[in-house]
Formats: C-alpha cells, structure tokens, sequence
C-alpha cells in the first residue's frame, strides 16, 4: 500500500526563511473547546473533500482530495481534475504535467522560462516551470494565478544539484501520479505566496531558478509572481480556510466525505462559532507543543497535507524521560517512518500560541490521541485513520486524522476576520 509520507517540512524553503509552512497530526480525541463553528456542507463557497485510495485507487491512506478546475487565463478553454490533494500546510497550487492538458503559460524570469523546486521533510522533491491559470474551486474563482507545473524525471531542464539534494541528503523526484499520490496539490495554507519577501529581495537556494537551453541558475521571484496561495485572490470568502471532516472509528474507515469552506466570517455557513483561536507564529505559523512536562517551540504544525500524527523519533520516545514503548514499523518501502506499537498508545499533548518570536502565549490546548501499529491499520480495506503515526525528529506535525471529527480554521496572513487579522488556527 502506498503510504504517501508528505509532511512538507521545506516548502521552497520556506521553514529556512520563516515565511510560510505547517503540517500535523491528529485523532478524534477531546479538546478543550472544539469548534462547532461553519457548517459547511453546501454554498458557492463550499467544495467537497474526499478521503478515498487516491486516483484510480493507487493505495493512498489519510490524503484529502478536492476537485479544482484551471482555464486558460481570461477564457473558458478550461480543465476539470479530481483527487487534488488539499494541503493546509503549504501554498500554491502544483498540477502534475502528465494530467495537464491545457497549455498553460509560462512565466519569465530574467528573460529565460521560470522554474521552482519544491522540497519536503520524506526525502522528495517536485520540479517544474511556473506558470498562469485561472483557477475555479466550487463557486469561488481566482484570476491570473501562478502555479507550478510537476515534470517528470525525464523532462528537460533537469532539477539542479541544490534542488536535488539537502544536507548531504540524496533526493527523490516525484513526477507521477503514484509518486504524488495525487494529480495535483492545492496549497491553501497561513501564507499568500510560497517564499515572501525572501525570495522577492535574495536569492534563495533551492527555490526559484531562471532556466534556458544551458541550464538553470538561481533567482529572485517577485511577490506577484510567486506561485500564490489561490484562496487570498478570490474575490470574496478570500481571508482563510475551514477543513470539517467526520470522526473515523479507531479501526479505520474504507472513505470518508467531508467540505473545504472558503472564508472565515462571510457568510452565514463559515463563522466561528464556539471554535478557540490558537495563535501562530507570523514567519512559520508555528506554535508550542507541550508533550510529557515538556515544552517544544520548535516546528510544530498542523497540517491536513500530512497523512499521520508525525513527532518525535522511535528512541526519544522509548528511552528516558519519556519511557513510551514507541517501536519503528519494519524498515520496509511502505512502513518506514511510521510506528508500530501493540498495543494501541494513548497519548495527550498541549497546544500553545506563539508569538512572531516564539514565546508562547494564551491558553493551553490539551487534545488526545492514539497512535496504533500502522502494519495492523494498511492490512485493513480503510484509506482514513485517527491514529497513524510516525517519527519527526523534535517536532510536532499534527496532520489529517487530527482534523477527523472537526472544523479546523485556517487565517491567511493579513488577511481580516471577526477574530483579528490572520494568520492564526481555530477549532
């Protein structure tokens, strides 16, 4: 079964820079003031999700998936795909090339094709040249918008060194449909650009290139023509997300139907209701987690573009001072990086805001969850589960089976709402 570890912990860069990035992890367990907020279900407003085995069945497991249509700019020549895969952690919409079918145009940069790398946290990349679409999602509609487009290995240009490895870390291109475990991510994260002022003033490496028939160089990429969180240009319901999913039993669940609302306060479908604001921080939509008496400031997110509750590591876990029997699943292409236990572990964590600096600030969070043995989960028919987990290394990603069983808020960086200007999280 095809697991689709993408917990993006570099999107372009953007935990380097702090301008942009989340993930997560999550389960049905209590929290103190879970929203109840935006309805959902129907409106102009309001797009269906998806929890399913991916396009044409692949395997996938705990990805949300959301249909987007993109037209040619300023026409009705358009192209309607399905299984996009909904990322509230990163930004920006990135459509494989092998599913385009439109010949969509390309930007410029320096007077050579624009090109992007796009890095995450599994050891994979995503490569491709930038270029314009209008984009439809539901009734809401955004004019003009950047986006990568994801070429495959063969295609030339070829990625640089700097895109294709990290620390001296040797990385994997995905270029297919299997590889993504989708046909295109939508990036509808805290940020309205993928990089920022960052990459619009420096060159940043492992981001945005300038590409001709000799080969691609690093570039600066102006704010407009980032690739663009699409969701800060519609022209209304543009300040922030709402991801409601139903609660999945412990065993999992063959498909789960759930809606993406757009807009946080404006309309009668998408208020906050009894939901409580957490706090994140301006540069990376970070916040504090406290796990075991311990405070963790460093990259914690939630996030509905990973697929489990990914924290920590096997050894930290199982040795002093936390002393949790956390065993790694077998080192296998389909179980590495998730945990194994038997029997089920229950765990709690606190959630705490941050400041632009990283001081924790408001009141504590306290959710809980379990983290069963992803093995006994993949031999099962379900695609949706609460309590897959996984390692990451000193940080906390809370990602889709915490949003099972409830209306997750997304603020978009300055952007207004009737709780304050964004970027922040609620639920």
């Amino acid at each position: 079964m095809k697991t689709n570890l993408k917990f993006p912990q570099i999107i372009l860069a953007v935990v380097l820079i702090g301008l942009a990035s989340s993930c997560g992890g999550g389960s049905t367990g209590a929290v103190s003031g879970s929203g109840t907020g935006g309805s959902g279900g129907t409106g102009n407003n309001v797009a269906q999700l998806v929890v399913d085995a991916g396009p044409g069945g692949i395997g996938t497991v705990d990805l949300a998936f959301t249909t987007v249509t993109v037209c040619m700019p300023g026409t009705s020549t358009c192209q309607t795909i399905d299984h996009v895969q909904v990322d509230t952690g990163s930004e920006g919409l990135r459509i494989l090339s092998s599913v385009l079918t439109l010949p969509l145009p390309q930007q410029t940069s320096n007077g050579n094709s624009a090109f992007e790398c796009t890095q995450f946290a599994d050891l994979t990349f995503l490569w491709g040249p930038i270029a314009t679409a209008d984009i439809q999602i539901s009734g809401e509609s955004a004019k003009s918008v950047p986006v990568q487009i994801i070429n495959p290995v063969t295609a030339s240009p070829g990625a640089p060194a700097d895109c294709s490895q990290t620390a001296n870390q040797q990385l994997t291109q995905d270029g297919t449909v299997f590889d993504l475990g989708a046909n295109a991510m939508l990036g509808i994260g805290s940020f309205r650009q993928d990089c920022g002022s960052a990459c619009a003033l420096s060159v940043i490496p492992a981001t945005y290139y300038s590409c001709n028939s000799t080969g691609c160089s690093n570039a600066t990429q102006t704010l407009t023509a980032q690739v663009q969180n699409p969701v800060w240009m519609f022209a209304s319901d543009n300040n922030g997300v709402i991801l409601q999913l139903p609660a999945v039993p412990d065993a999992g669940q063959t498909n789960v139907s759930g809606s993406l609302t757009f807009g946080i306060g404006t309309q009668s479908n998408n208020g906050l209701g009894s939901a409580v604001i957490l706090p994140v921080d301006s540069n990376f939509a970070n916040f504090t987690v406290q796990f075991q008496g311990m405070n963790f400031t460093d990259v914690n997110f939630v996030d509905s573009g990973s697929n489990g509750y990914f924290f920590l590591d096997s050894a930290t876990l199982t040795n002093p001072p936390f002393n949790i029997p956390m065993p790694d699943c077998p080192k296998s292409s389909a179980l590495q990086g998730f945990y194994c236990p038997n029997p089920t572990i229950p765990l709690s964590a606190s959630l705490i805001g941050s400041t632009a600096n990283g001081t924790p600030v408001g009141a504590s969070r306290t959710i809980s969850f379990n983290v069963a043995s992803a093995q006994n989960l993949f031999n099962t028919t379900g695609t949706a589960f609460n309590d897959l987990g996984g390692e990451s290394s000193g940080n906390f990603d809370f990602g889709l089976p915490f949003f099972f069983g409830r209306s997750v808020y997304t603020a978009i960086e300055g952007q207004s709402t009737p709780a304050g200007t964004g970027p922040y999280l609620a639920f």
